[in-house]
């Protein structure tokens, strides 16, 4: 009985041993367990996953025309005027904080306090009863300037002045310098005087 069972044993393993893909599974099962084995150590060393499949932490592009930080003047009824530096997406009323607020005789009416803060830009707040300023910070103010005064201070015809007026007649005071584009002023026009004026 013990004899016959070897020989099925026997029989069986030469069955295996006869396979043809036996080679090609001992190879696969093989190399299988060697990368196991190798992406085990590369775990221990800290080395796995690789660097191309690892989760990258979002990175902030900085850069020329990309800061995020933006410079404002604040004049007029604030406890401190200056220059101050803002985060990019700043408001006017921002501005105003940082300089200490308002002054008790501050004509906030006049004031665009939810305004977008551009780069370079210049707010004056007025006092009770006070005329804006034409110059302020040395640039003209788009929003009190008449068709002669940027006529003459920018030197641009009296039809686009007239067109910028009447756009802020229209649209209310301007609240960046950029909406120059929207009156409409030529591109040439506008990059010729976009650093003479202010809002």
């Amino acid at each position: 009985m013990a004899q016959r069972r070897l020989v099925y044993v026997s029989g069986s393993l030469g069955k295996v041993l006869a396979w043809r893909y036996l080679t090609a599974c001992s190879l696969l099962l093989t190399f299988a367990l060697t990368a196991g084995i190798a992406v085990m150590l590369l775990e221990r060393s800290g080395n796995w996953p690789p660097a191309f499949a690892r989760a990258h932490p979002t990175i902030a592009i900085t850069g020329p025309g990309i800061n995020q930080t933006i410079e404002g003047y604040v004049l007029g009824a604030v406890l401190r005027p200056g220059v101050y530096t803002m985060q990019r997406g700043a408001r006017v009323k921002d501005l105003v904080i940082a300089a200490g607020g308002l002054l008790d005789n501050a004509d906030i009416t006049r004031v665009e306090m939810a305004g977008l803060l551009a780069d370079g830009q210049s707010v004056y707040v007025p006092r009770l009863g006070e005329k804006v300023p034409l110059q302020l910070g040395g640039k003209v103010n788009l929003n009190v300037a008449s068709v002669t005064d940027l006529h003459n201070a920018l030197g641009i015809s009296t039809t686009v002045a007239r067109k910028i007026v009447n756009y802020r007649s229209a649209h209310g005071t301007f609240t960046a310098v950029s909406q120059l584009l929207l009156v409409p002023v030529s591109k040439a026009t506008y990059d010729r005087i976009k650093d003479l004026v202010t809002i």
